[in-house]
């Protein structure tokens, strides 16, 4: 299945449609999703996903004293494509994905609730979607209050296979890929991101050489994934934490889009978490180094088991720089691929793109020179 892109997607189209569908489903009856026939808003428009917020039925009918307490507003997650070489360019794929995921985190308070889904194009509405509850809050700011809040999320979602019911992680296999050499993998994928740079007529010199230094710099420190077999533990990884997939209330952090999970080490959501390319993303932002070590304190501190913690310090201390890396050879990579995906279409949203290529490739020597730090960091 073809690569959309946003140009190519008639959005107002979908919402009547999907407006539509819903309606047509909540008169069929037998649904417990409840009325949906209120107002749907687009709430969001990503590389993978449309979402939409459909507002409760306010002209719904009293409820009886003997009925269930109503639903609140819901989201509709539209998959209408998907980066994700995982998938194959099949996005409709990524609507089971997600929703397996979210049946093992049911209860668990980490993400949305899933309440229902359309796992295959239907007449009424071509697409794949899940339909969750709303989360109120806002996406992370990196103010400590936040930080602290994600520490604890993240902990609690790495130490869930200890908890009863949430130690057969096999369930998630397919479709959820076990990680067991992340290094080696991470690795390889960087090479495979950074390519698309290296071999284009477009690339600049200087850029070609920070490249081919980082990678050369990994590859050293490869041998490292060895420490990771002396220190088990996998678990549930979120693996992309762009501010924007945070929901951050007064005094909880939620996760959503799990578009990139996988079972692995722990030290990937760190990992990723921490990394300069993914902070950088909220507006230019550079996170102090007394911020960096406060969340990682108070991470191990959540954690609340020492040998847990002992273990996960191993990990990333071995392979926290890898996601670094990868989302550093993603960026050069993305240059080039963005450029032809988005190349016959014009108007604000193409001049908001060139501007954000700009602005990413003036970042990229300062957050290169990070990547490196983050490589040269001491081994256990």
């Amino acid at each position: 299945m073809p690569l959309l892109t946003a140009g190519s997607l008639d959005v107002e189209q979908i919402q009547t449609q999907l407006q539509k569908a819903l309606a047509q489903t909540s008169q069929a009856g037998g649904s417990e999703l409840g009325p949906m026939s209120g107002p749907l808003d687009l709430l969001a428009h990503g590389e993978a996903n449309l979402i939409f917020r459909l507002h409760s039925d306010a002209s719904a009918e009293p409820r009886r004293d003997a009925e269930p307490e109503p639903l609140g507003d819901r989201l509709i997650r539209v998959a209408v494509n998907t980066p994700n070489q995982r998938f194959g360019g099949d996005f409709s794929q990524l609507t089971a994905f997600e929703g397996t995921i979210l049946r093992y985190l049911k209860g668990t308070g980490l993400g949305h609730e899933l309440l229902g889904a359309q796992l295959g194009p239907t007449a009424d509405f071509p697409y794949t979607y899940l339909v969750t509850n709303y989360l109120d809050g806002e996406p992370l700011d990196y103010s400590r209050a936040h930080l602290q809040c994600c520490a604890a999320t993240l902990a609690r979602l790495h130490r869930l296979p200890l908890e009863a019911g949430y130690g057969d992680l096999d369930s998630l296999m397919p479709p959820v890929q076990r990680v067991s050499q992340p290094l080696t993998l991470f690795f390889h994928e960087a090479q495979d991101y950074a390519q698309p740079y290296l071999d284009s007529e477009q690339a600049e010199p200087e850029i070609v050489e920070m490249l081919r230094a980082v990678l050369a710099k990994a590859e050293a420190r490869l041998p490292a994934e060895s420490l990771l077999a002396h220190y088990p533990h996998e678990c549930l990884v979120h693996s992309d934490h762009t501010y924007e997939n945070w929901v951050v209330g007064c005094d909880h952090a939620y996760l959503i889009d799990w578009e990139w999970a996988e079972i692995g080490s722990p030290a990937g959501d760190l990992g990723h978490f921490l990394s300069p390319v993914t902070i950088c993303r909220r507006q230019g932002y550079q996170m102090p180094a007394a911020d960096r070590q406060f969340f990682l304190d108070a991470y191990y501190g959540a954690l609340g088991d020492a040998a847990l913690a002992e273990k996960i310090w191993v990990h990333f201390a071995a392979f926290g720089a890898f996601p670094a890396l990868r989302s550093l050879c993603w960026t050069a990579g993305y240059w080039i691929t963005a450029r032809l995906w988005y190349a016959d279409h014009d108007g604000p949203s193409a001049t908001e793109r060139q501007r954000r290529f700009e602005d990413s490739r003036r970042r990229f020597p300062s957050l290169w020179a990070e990547v490196m730090a983050l490589l040269e960091e001491p081994l256990p």
